[in-house]
């Protein structure tokens, strides 16, 4: 036999094992939770330490922290993207961001956490508090947008480039009004795999802006709020065996919207190789 082929093959075989383990770890998971599905469940509050009543504001805690991250960080990692590719190629200042952002996506989530209480909710005075959560989530998530704008920028073919120069357009209108258009699908599956690892973030959220227990919602991005990750965090390690269907529960719902992000992610990826 070709040894080609039985390289090939034993690649993919374990390509097929890799896959459908993930899938059956989020199916069973998933599925456990599920059965705890109730309108109570979605929307209640957690009542009677945590044996009965639901998670609504924890699923609502986790949306409000998530979508004030990316309106945090999408224009600011867009930004940073469209410097890298745009205007600041082979400068010192582009070497050391660059430098900085590739750092920045191996640091552990814990330690963000810790630069985020430090910063954000005592030296600037947020306190454990949405703000503080958000700030802390959005600088976690720029090396994930930076570095996919700049990437995607950076691979449009020059000759799109020079078009829309040859036609009288400035720096600002090619960027802007053409090449931000035609990478929005490679930008786009970045910020959703950016709110994917936002949404199911614990240490840095436990740290900065989440409590364990709340009957109403925050009044302002001041006040603290339930979240998913740390709800379940808080239930495995300080409730006892009555709570953990609540636990199983929030899993479920977690995984769900982790899931619905990357599969939404994963068909802009397809649709865009379609395309090219």
């Amino acid at each position: 036999m070709n040894r080609d082929l039985i390289i090939s093959t034993v690649f993919r075989i374990i390509s097929y094992l890799a896959f459908f383990v993930v899938i059956a770890i989020f199916a069973t998971t998933i599925l456990d939770g599920m059965r705890y599905f109730s309108l109570d469940f979605f929307f209640k509050p957690p009542l009677d330490g945590m044996s009965s009543g639901g998670i609504f504001p924890a699923i609502l805690g986790s949306l409000y922290i998530l979508g004030l991250t990316l309106l945090i960080a999408i224009p600011i990692g867009l930004m940073t993207g469209i410097y890298l590719s745009e205007y600041g190629r082979n400068s010192k200042l582009a070497e050391v961001i660059l430098t900085a952002i590739t750092s920045l996506a191996g640091v552990p989530s814990v330690v963000y956490g810790l630069f985020g209480l430090a910063l954000f909710s005592i030296a600037l005075g947020f306190r454990t508090s949405i703000i503080s959560g958000s700030l802390t989530l959005a600088i976690m998530t720029l090396p994930v947008i930076s570095s996919s704008v700049q990437e995607a920028l950076s691979s449009i073919p020059r000759d799109i480039r020079e078009s829309a120069y040859a036609l009288g357009a400035n720096k600002t209108e090619v960027i802007f009004r053409v090449l931000i258009p035609y990478a929005k699908l490679r930008i786009l599956t970045a910020i959703l795999i950016g709110g994917g690892r936002a949404i199911g973030e614990t240490a840095p959220v436990l740290l900065t802006g989440a409590i364990f227990y709340a009957t109403s919602m925050p009044s302002s991005v001041f006040d603290p709020t339930m979240t998913m990750p740390t709800h379940i965090y808080y239930i495995t390690m300080a409730y006892g065996e009555g709570a953990q269907w609540m636990a199983k529960g929030t899993i479920s719902v977690l995984m769900i919207f982790v899931l619905l992000l990357y599969s939404i992610a994963f068909y802009l990826r397809k649709r865009m190789g379609k395309l090219k």
